[in-house]
C-alpha cells in the first residue's frame, strides 16, 4: 500500500517572493545535452526539494548556482541578483554543502569549522551555536576520522551554516545513511526552516524520504523539468506519493 504524502504545515512559513529564480538554463559537454532549458522557482522560506534520479542533472545545476560550472545559456537569480560572476556579495548569502564534503580527518570537528570559518566568512562565527544546531557539541572535541556517516553529514550542513546563509542548498544530504542518519537529518533540515528561519533547497534522488519534509517539489529527469509544485497542492489533486507522480510523469513523456 502506497503511504500517502504527510502534511506538515509547521516545516517553515512560506513568502512567495523567489529566493532562486532559474531561467532556461542550458549545459552541454561536447555533444551531450546534460541541461535542456532547465526553469524553476524556490520560493522565499520553505523547503524546496529538487528530485530526480541519479544522473538527471541536479549536481550540475547545483554547480552552476554555486558558479563553480558556467551554464551554456540561461540564466540564475538569487534573490532577484543575476548571477553573473561579479555580483559576489550574493554568495554571502548563500551556504551549499556538496554530496560527500570532505574535511580534515585528523583535526576536531571544531578545529575544522575555526579554521573553515577563517577562509569562507569575514563575520564573527559563533561555532558553539552552529554545533549545536547540527548536535554535535558533545562530539566537537573529537577528530572527525571517528565519526560516523551521519556525524560527518550533520558536520558538512554545519559546514555550509558557517557563511551564516539565508539560502542553503544541500546536495544528497541523506545518502547512504542509516534509518536513524536520515532521521537526524531530516529533523535538522526542519528545524533549520523553522528556527533558523532558513530557505532550504534540497537535490535528492530519494523522493519517498524528501516529501516527508518538503513543502515544495521540482522534479528533473534526464536535463528536463517534468513539474514544479507546492506539496500541499498536489496532495489536493489526489497524489498520493512524489514516486506514483514521478511514474506518471515518466509515462507522460514517454507517450509524447
Amino acid at each position: 500500500m502506497n503511504q500517502q504524502l504527510e502534511c506538515h504545515p509547521n516545516a517553515g512559513a512560506v513568502d512567495q517572493k523567489a529566493a532562486l529564480r532559474i531561467t532556461n538554463l542550458c549545459k552541454t559537454y561536447g555533444n551531450k545535452h546534460v541541461l535542456k532549458k532547465v526553469s524553476f522557482e524556490v520560493p522565499k522560506g520553505g523547503i524546496t526539494g529538487f528530485l530526480g534520479p541519479n544522473g538527471a542533472g541536479k549536481s550540475t545545476t547545483i554547480k552552476i548556482i554555486a558558479g563553480l560550472v558556467a551554464p551554456t545559456s540561461g540564466s540564475v537569480e538569487i534573490e532577484g541578483v543575476v548571477m553573473d560572476g561579479k555580483s559576489t556579495e550574493i554568495f554571502q548569502k548563500l551556504g551549499i554543502m556538496f554530496e560527500a564534503p570532505t574535511f580534515y580527518n585528523y583535526l576536531t570537528a571544531r578545529r575544522n569549522f575555526t579554521l573553515l570559518s577563517r577562509l569562507q566568512s569575514n563575520k564573527a562565527v559563533d561555532i558553539d551555536h552552529i554545533l549545536k544546531i547540527v548536535g554535535l557539541t558533545r562530539s566537537s572535541d573529537i577528530k572527525v576520522g571517528e565519526f560516523s556517516q551521519g556525524m560527518r553529514q550533520r558536520l558538512g550542513i554545519g559546514q555550509a551554516l558557517l557563511a551564516q546563509p539565508e539560502f542553503l542548498i544541500l546536495d544528497e544530504p541523506t545518502n547512504a545513511l542509516d534509518p536513524l542518519g536520515r532521521k537526524e537529518i531530516k529533523d535538522l533540515i526542519r528545524r533549520l526552516a523553522q528556527e533558523e528561519k532558513m530557505t532550504v533547497f534540497i537535490s535528492s534522488h530519494m523522493l519517498s524520504e524528501i516529501e516527508q519534509i518538503c513543502t515544495h517539489a521540482v522534479i528533473i529527469h534526464e536535463g528536463r523539468i517534468l513539474a514544479a509544485a507546492d506539496i500541499d497542492t498536489l496532495r489536493k489533486s489526489g497524489i498520493q506519493t512524489l514516486e506514483d507522480y514521478f511514474l506518471q510523469l515518466i509515462e507522460k513523456e514517454n507517450q509524447c
